[in-house]
């Protein structure tokens, strides 16, 4: 039986055809820009009008973390959009939303792995270092 976010992953790949964050961005008309933030965080998203705008520090360009930051950042987008407001001034509501969105960049980019693999991934590590997951388990 599948669970609302691996619903979710089915709909994005029907509509998109690919796991890959950047690609799905592309394909979603999200606009993605490279800036100068220091020290953290390395994504933001902003909306102009209903456009979301998908910021990521330029530190992360050239790691394998880019690819966890924008899908955690694209989380926010597809599950929380139009929420900005209430996430910034409720804490409980802040946390809720991270967590989600690091959920969705965990089932996002475990399936970018097949994808690309054609099986899962024996490890945790193979994702931290294929796409950037965070140290969580040190």
């Amino acid at each position: 039986m599948k669970n609302k976010l691996d619903k979710l992953m089915a709909q994005i790949n029907k509509q998109t055809g690919t796991y890959n964050p950047f690609l799905i961005a592309d394909k979603l008309n999200i606009e993605v820009h490279w800036k100068n933030i220091y020290p953290r965080p390395f994504g933001e998203t902003f909306y102009y009008g209903e456009q979301p705008i998908i910021m990521l520090s330029n530190s992360i360009k050239d790691s394998t973390e880019r690819y966890f930051v924008l899908a955690h950042e694209l989380g926010h987008v597809i599950e929380h959009q139009g929420l900005s407001a209430y996430y910034t001034s409720n804490s409980r509501f802040h946390n809720k939303t991270e967590d989600e969105a690091n959920q969705f960049a965990i089932k996002l980019l475990t399936n970018l792995y097949v994808e690309e693999n054609e099986k899962l991934p024996d490890s945790y590590l193979e994702l931290h270092y294929m796409y950037g997951f965070p140290n969580w388990y040190e």
